[in-house]
């Protein structure tokens, strides 16, 4: 059994979005990666990769891990060199690149490719892919992987019911072949050694720990008892396993945990920061605004008003 295989069960994946686009004249886009991982699928058309301008094959598949290094070019010529926004589809670049429904005939396209973006956590913390540091990998032809990212792409747009479901599922099917491919090639085996690090178990259970009881006492002394290290160890221990600050980390699920019960609970505001563990509801307001830029009243307005 190989080292990846213990990981895969333990994978959280949080899918985004996902759609066809046509490039219409020739663009670029080189810097940081988004914050999500990127599957970028060449239906049709010219792609290259890497500094050294590596060419992607037609129904070839590009894998980005979140915050990896990204330089890319599509289309023959001088290319436009895009912001992030507009390589993302978050805004469009009236001219380069057009969004392509799912309803049109995407043989007539001679530059095509479909995006997916996601989040894939491990323990439901440490972003996976980002943690083992692989770099830009291009995955060969596939029918059953193409089926998925295309029907991906369908399912988003159309927005039918079970969408979410019907996604998750087809993304779950995603991350495994990956997995495979990633286990299957002796070049990444320098990066699966990564995983060494994170076999302890100490790691599983302050995590499930956090999440199964986020209203009660969550302090180092608390933790510490749950991974048998002691106080002042505890907070050393996590940010070296994960990268992150402890008290931060817990802070973050609390209120990732109250947006969740604003839109989907008839409790009150200040009931709802004391079920996930906030003792002053003002503190609790400040923080909430912090993290997602709203106000928790607003986000409780919005759930209230008719659809």
């Amino acid at each position: 059994m190989s080292l990846l295989s213990k990981f895969v069960e333990s994978l959280h994946l949080s899918f985004e979005r996902a759609h066809f686009r046509e490039v219409t004249k020739p663009v670029s886009f080189e810097g940081n990666a988004y914050r999500k991982n990127i599957i970028l699928m060449l239906n049709r058309g010219h792609l290259c990769i890497g500094n050294d301008s590596q060419v992607v094959p037609e129904n070839s598949f590009v894998f980005f891990s979140s915050h990896s290094q990204i330089s890319l070019r599509q289309g023959i010529g001088k290319a436009t060199e895009l912001e992030e926004e507009e390589f993302m589809g978050e805004k469009q670049k009236p001219g380069f690149i057009r969004r392509v429904s799912c309803m049109e005939d995407r043989s007539e396209f001679p530059e095509l490719c479909t995006l997916v973006t996601f989040d894939l956590l491990l323990y439901d913390t440490i972003p996976f892919f980002e943690m083992l540091g692989i770099p830009q990998i291009i995955l060969p032809p596939d029918e059953e992987f193409a089926y998925l990212v295309k029907h991906i792409a369908i399912e988003y747009e159309l927005n039918k019911l079970g969408r979410t479901k019907i996604i998750r599922n087809y993304m779950e099917e995603i991350i495994i072949h990956m997995c495979r491919y990633i286990d299957s090639q002796s070049q990444f085996q320098p990066f699966m050694e990564k995983l060494e690090f994170l076999n302890d178990r100490r790691l599983v259970d302050i995590v499930k720990y956090i999440q199964d009881n986020l209203e009660k006492d969550l302090s180092n002394r608390i933790i510490a008892t749950i991974a048998y290290v002691s106080e002042d160890y505890i907070g050393q221990f996590f940010k070296t396993m994960t990268g992150k600050n402890l008290q931060d980390y817990i802070e973050n699920k609390r209120l990732e945990r109250a947006m969740f019960l604003l839109r989907t609970q008839p409790d009150n505001i200040q009931e709802i920061a004391h079920r996930v563990g906030f003792k002053d509801p003002a503190y609790f307001s400040r923080r909430f605004k912090m993290k997602f830029g709203a106000n928790a009243n607003a986000v409780r307005f919005q759930k209230t008003q008719p659809t």
